[in-house]
């Protein structure tokens, strides 16, 4: 056993110096630079190498330090065009799913800003997700993109395959972190705050407090400009109005409502259990302009297409319920009140309504798009990294391909549910 840690411990010295070497090619030196565009592009797949040098891996396998950026380099490459060696920073990313470097973790990557203040082709981080709490492989894509498709400010997704000092760790999905480059490319106005909500705290009175590292919301931008929470405490005020109306009405000055409300309709087609509309109330930003008005941005979204995780039987359907003020999710059978926004919108007629209505045009958006199509392309993509990436005869594989055609089927269910809510409440 001690001959053989030996053995790979030599290996992987030998790789990363062979990687060291080859991670010394400069942009310029590259055969044919990379494109912005190939960051996001559905129909690739990047090659991402990572080198780490023996106190960044040993930083990213120790839990006190894991959370923390440490330094390496990085090297992105496709259909012959490359970014050379690039400076980063690395650290691992997730709470529940959150591993060590020697297992499968998740990674979150920033790049030095540079003298333009954009960091890599208009990128200054990555967000690499390796996909471990999502069975079939492919609901963040197809989540993301029903979004986009509905007009909700929402993450691009991009393909990768990544080696971390030239160990191949199989299929990740390159998400679009929803940073300043996120907000100046989707946002006219200026941004004053993106807040990360934190998992069942919601927008109650109170939930205004800490700074920008602590408290029921972070401050992921805008504190050195503005390093207080007025506008969140703005925000929390009106969504505890007890008048359905002038609730409504202040929502109009508070929030972008329309684009909140679509943001209600599309995670609850998705049965997000995991996101704001879920009982974990987990899983979303807001953005806030200099005016104090807020625009939900979905995040984490492989809780999604009905997958249910917590049972052993394969190919089962977990349905979170599209108009309840309360709701279950895989692993809680006690029934827990959903978001605030979303359960107080369900209970006054004119925000249900409308509600319903954006249900209606989802539903409509998927076919329109061809969700489902999409999704098996991507499928299809993906297959040979998976064939590659888990043992002949893996469950793991077989899971994935059963969890896939089960996330498609699950768009026409959803479809159904959707028609018969519009027939019952009316909706034109």
């Amino acid at each position: 056993m001690v001959i053989r840690r030996g053995l790979r411990r030599l290996v992987a010295g030998l790789s990363a110096l062979v990687l060291g070497s080859v991670l010394l090619i400069s942009p310029a030196q590259a055969a044919s630079p990379l494109k912005s565009t190939d960051f996001f592009n559905p129909a690739k797949i990047l090659r991402i190498d990572l080198d780490l040098p023996g106190a960044t891996v040993s930083a990213l396998n120790d839990k006190n330090t894991y959370r923390t950026y440490a330094p390496g380099a990085i090297v992105m490459s496709v259909d012959g065009r490359s970014s050379g060696s690039l400076p980063m920073d690395i650290r691992l990313k997730g709470s529940t799913s959150i591993s060590k470097l020697d297992a499968s973790p998740s990674f979150k990557i920033k790049f030095p800003k540079g003298p333009s203040g954009t960091g890599f082709l208009g990128q200054r981080r990555l967000t690499l997700n390796a996909l471990t709490q999502d069975g079939s492989k492919i609901h963040e894509y197809g989540a993301y993109a029903l979004f986009n498709a509905m007009g909700v400010p929402a993450s691009k997704t991009g393909w990768a395959r990544v080696y971390v000092n030239g160990e191949d760790r199989g299929l990740y999905l390159n998400v679009e972190q929803p940073d300043e480059n996120f907000m100046a490319k989707r946002f006219k106005d200026i941004t004053q705050h993106v807040y990360e909500g934190v998992a069942v705290k919601d927008f109650k009175p109170g939930n205004d407090y800490g700074d920008n590292v602590s408290g029921a919301f972070l401050a992921d931008y805008g504190w050195k400009v503005t390093p207080n929470k007025n506008d969140l405490a703005e925000l929390i005020s009106v969504v505890n109005y007890k008048d359905p109306a002038t609730w409504y009405k202040a929502l109009e000055t508070y929030t972008d409502r329309p684009a909140l409300i679509k943001f209600l309709a599309v995670e609850n087609f998705l049965g997000h259990w995991d996101g704001y509309t879920g009982p974990n109330v987990n899983n979303f930003f807001i953005r806030s302009n200099t005016r104090g008005k807020f625009t939900f941005i979905p995040w984490g979204v492989d809780q999604t297409f009905g997958e249910n995780r917590q049972t052993r039987t394969l190919g089962d359907t977990f349905l979170t319920p599209m108009l309840s003020k309360t709701a279950t999710h895989p692993w809680l059978p006690k029934e827990t009140a959903r978001g605030m926004l979303y359960t107080k919108c369900i209970a006054y007629t004119v925000c249900k309504t409308a509600y319903l209505t954006e249900l209606k045009a989802v539903s409509a958006m998927a076919t329109k798009m061809k969700l489902g199509t999409l999704m098996k392309s991507a499928a299809a993509l993906i297959k040979p990294v998976l064939l590659t990436q888990y043992p002949a005869g893996s469950s793991l594989y077989e899971i994935s391909q059963l969890e896939q055609t089960r996330s498609i089927a699950f768009i026409a269910t959803r479809q159904k549910e959707v028609a018969a809510l519009v027939k019952t409440y009316k909706i034109k």
